[in-house]
Formats: C-alpha cells, sequence, structure tokens
C-alpha cells in the first residue's frame, strides 16, 4: 500500500465510519436499508427476535418459564422463541422490562450498539499504528449483518464482545515478548469472553479442549467453567428461577434419549407449540440437541447445510456436515504440544477463528444477522497483520474474503422475481462462500505450520 492510500485512508476513515453508523442507525426508522433483506422488504417484523428478552423476566415475575414466550402476558406484537441462557434472562433482559416495547427495543438497540463500540474500541486499543486503529474500528462498525441484528433486535452483540475478548487474549499470549502485564490483561480477557458467551449464546463451547490443554489459559477457563456450572445448576434446581422445572429423573431421560428429544423438542416440528420439556431451563442446551439434525428450508436461513442442500435438492447426510468440527477438534489436540511457545499460541488463536467458524459450516440453523460474528475476525486479522506471524502474507487476503460477508446480499436484485434455487444461492453465496474459504485455507495454513513445527506429546503440564 503506498504513502498516498495510507494518508487518505487515515484521514477519511473515521469519517466513513461515523456517517455509515448514523446512516445505519437512521435507518432503523426511516427504512432505507430495507431493500437490501427479504424480510424487511416484504413483511414487518422489526423487533421481532427482541420482544421475547424482556418477556423472559416479566414471566419470572408472574411465576412461568422464561422460555414460555407466548404465555402468560403478552409484550409486543409479535417474538421468536428466547433461547438465550436464562441468567441473560434475569440479569441483562430485566434492565429493559419496565419501559413499553417499542421505547424497550430502541434502549436495547443502544446498548447493543455500545457493545458494538466497545469491541472496536479494545480491539483498536492493542493496535501499533493510527491506520490499523481506523482500519478496525471501520471493519468492526461497517456491515449489513450488524444492521440486520439491530432490525430484528437478536441478542447477538453480546457474544460478539465475547469473541473480541477471546481473540484478544490470544493474540496477548501470542506476543513475542509475553510480559506479566500482557498475561495478566489476556486472562482477563479471556475469562469475560467465556463467560458473556456461557451466559448468552454458548458458541465458544467448541473451544474449550483446546484452552484447557494450553498451560497459560487453562487455569482460567477451568475457573470460567465451574462459574458457568454453579449458576446453571441454580438455574436448574431453584424453583423461582425454574418456575416450570421437569426434576433431574426427567432431564437425565432426556440426555439418555436424543433421538426423543430430536423428535418432540424440536421447535419447527411442533409448530411452535411448547411442551412441558420445552418451558424447563434445560431446553437452552437440549435445543442444541433437538436441532442437530433438521434443516430449515426457509430463505431466511443462510447456514451451509441448507445452502448446499439446496443446490444438491436433496438434504445429504448430517454426518458430512460436522466434518468442519471434527477436523477443528482433531487439531485441538496437536496445537497445545507445539514445542515454540510462540508459534502454538499463533496457531491457537488462528484455530479459535477456524472453530467460530463452524457455526455457520455445521450448525443446520444460521440466520443473516449471526455473520456479524465476523467482525472480530476483521478485527483480529488486522492486529495480526503489523507483527511477525507465519500467516502474515496471507492476511490481506483473508481480510478481503471477510469483508465481502460484510456486504449486503444480492435480494436486492431480486425484487419482485419469483424465489427459486437460483436466486436463493445469490442471497446467501456472498456471505457462505467467504466463510467456506476463510475456513478452508485456515485449516491448510494450521497444517502446514503444524507439519514443520517440533511437537512433543509427554509435555503436556508444561505446554
Amino acid at each position: 500500500m503506498n504513502n498516498k492510500v495510507k494518508i487518505f485512508l487515515i484521514q477519511y476513515l473515521p469519517l466513513l465510519t461515523i456517517v455509515w453508523c448514523v446512516f445505519m442507525l437512521l435507518s432503523l426508522k426511516t427504512g432505507w436499508l430495507n431493500i437490501f433483506f427479504y424480510d424487511s422488504d416484504n413483511l414487518h417484523v422489526q423487533g421481532i427476535d427482541y420482544f421475547a428478552l424482556p418477556k423472559t423476566f416479566l414471566n419470572l415475575k408472574e411465576g412461568i418459564s422464561m422460555f414460555d414466550t407466548w404465555g402468560g402476558s403478552p409484550y409486543g406484537p409479535y417474538a421468536t422463541w428466547y433461547l438465550g441462557h436464562p441468567a441473560f434472562g434475569l440479569f441483562v433482559c430485566s434492565w429493559f422490562a419496565f419501559f413499553n416495547p417499542w421505547t424497550s427495543y430502541w434502549f436495547f438497540i443502544l446498548f447493543s450498539f455500545l457493545l458494538m463500540v466497545l469491541s472496536a474500541w479494545f480491539m483498536a486499543k492493542e493496535a501499533t499504528t493510527t491506520l490499523s486503529k481506523r482500519l478496525i474500528w471501520f471493519l468492526m462498525l461497517f456491515g449489513f449483518p450488524t444492521f440486520w441484528m439491530f432490525y430484528v433486535g437478536n441478542m447477538h452483540a453480546p457474544l460478539i464482545l465475547a469473541l473480541t475478548f477471546i481473540f484478544l487474549a490470544l493474540h496477548l499470549f501470542s506476543l513475542p515478548i509475553n510480559s506479566q502485564r500482557n498475561e495478566k490483561l489476556a486472562n482477563k480477557y479471556l475469562m469475560a469472553g467465556l463467560l458473556i458467551s456461557f451466559f448468552s449464546k454458548p458458541i465458544v463451547l467448541l473451544m474449550l479442549p483446546l484452552l484447557l490443554l494450553m498451560k497459560k489459559t487453562r487455569k482460567t477457563t477451568f475457573i470460567s467453567l465451574i462459574i458457568y456450572g454453579i449458576v446453571s445448576l441454580l438455574f436448574i434446581v431453584v424453583p423461582f428461577l425454574n418456575p416450570e422445572a421437569i426434576g433431574f429423573k426427567n432431564i437425565i431421560y432426556l440426555l439418555s434419549n436424543p433421538d426423543f428429544v430430536k423428535q418432540h423438542m424440536n421447535i419447527y416440528q411442533n409448530q411452535f407449540v411448547l411442551n412441558a420439556y420445552m418451558k424447563d431451563n434445560s431446553i437452552h442446551w437440549f435445543n442444541l440437541i433437538a436441532q442437530s439434525d433438521f434443516r430449515l428450508m426457509h430463505i431466511d436461513v443462510f447456514s451451509f447445510p441448507v445452502f448446499f442442500d439446496t443446490l444438491l435438492g436433496y438434504p445429504l447426510n448430517a454426518g458430512w456436515y460436522k466434518l468442519p468440527i471434527y477436523i477443528t477438534l482433531l487439531l485441538s489436540f496437536f496445537v497445545p504440544f507445539i514445542q515454540d511457545k510462540e508459534v502454538k499460541y499463533q496457531l491457537a488463536l488462528l484455530l479459535l477463528v477456524s472453530i467460530s467458524l463452524t457455526f455457520f459450516l455445521s450448525y443446520n440453523t444460521v440466520w443473516e444477522y449471526q455473520y456479524a460474528s465476523l467482525v472480530p475476525v476483521l478485527g483480529i486479522l488486522v492486529l495480526q497483520y503489523n507483527r511477525t506471524v507465519f500467516y502474515r502474507r496471507w492476511i490481506p487476503i483473508l481480510l478481503l474474503i471477510c469483508f465481502i460477508s460484510s456486504l449486503p446480499n444480492f435480494y436486492f436484485l431480486l425484487r419482485g422475481k419469483e424465489i427459486s434455487a437460483i436466486s436463493l444461492f445469490l442471497i446467501r453465496f456472498n456471505h457462505i462462500l467467504p466463510v467456506i474459504v476463510l475456513f478452508i485455507v485456515s485449516i491448510f495454513l494450521i497444517v502446514k505450520k503444524l507439519i514443520t513445527s517440533d511437537i512433543n506429546f509427554s509435555k503436556i503440564i508444561a505446554n
């Protein structure tokens, strides 16, 4: 990049970032960006994911299940089913439960936007050049999936902050001069990231084998798990916190009968009717099993399984779509044993990024707003480019590929036309294909470096 381009970007990126943020937030009211999304262009769904959130706390006050979204006193014009951790319902959703639905929605949008700003601030704080700082701010606040997250009012911004903290932790651990300050800060970031994800959307569960096997992350991860386990148990056994509990006997039965869970606890197969099992707080975890093999063939679903099944014209065996998970789990048992500590934590960071991508590739029900989860990937790639990492020359390519997912899908070119398999491909491909390429390249780089690295499996304690 020549100096003129750098000077131009340094001067104008802040203005561009501010203009986009103002335009994006105003569009929530004016509808300027509605033409880029099928639902906002054809339906009235603004806030549809939000209204279930205050309802969790209001249900508790009435003595009914937080997960009984459509039971008890009505709140808001419509709602999707609440599936977050029950603790999030009590400790966060309660803040917004004392306002009328639409006022509450706008407060939540402000809250979510502040979390996005906080994510960008923490990431930019670690940058070493003015250009990288300003580029991080732009990349982490720009994005059509981010706008859609605000539009539907989903509780996804906490997860973005969680991933930011986790990636930053590994970034600090991987620095060549790992000062005591860096290690303490890294562990604070790691614990914050793990707990935020655990108590909102537990996407980080697949990261645990890697984090538990590495010496620098093991203690913090273990403590976070203990906190998570104790709090989660309280939300199962305390009657006030779990008003429609099914009891441990039934929970054990469900754990030992995953087929029953898939057949009777899938919200879509049940036509949005909740049975007693789905009103117990344990549904937060059992829903992962209930939807593990189910594919919702819907225009709003942006998962790789639905994308590929649509292209094939028939459902592929679910096991094939779990390959990315198996690959990353396998690599999680090799990376911790690399002798070179700097390389090990560089690889660990890249592997955590890859693990975060498996959600899009292996999970069946992925909505467009969830691609805002790639924002921390963009930020951490910029940080990594400013230091000596083994994959530095690949970073500009990875950044460009990842940025494509921030752009609008191609629905705006298909407005008014019949939805066909080809149009579904066009609507989904610029989100899904970048993730596929990012994952393949990242795994290639990890495996290539592993092959040339000195690995000692006998030093698990000292790694």
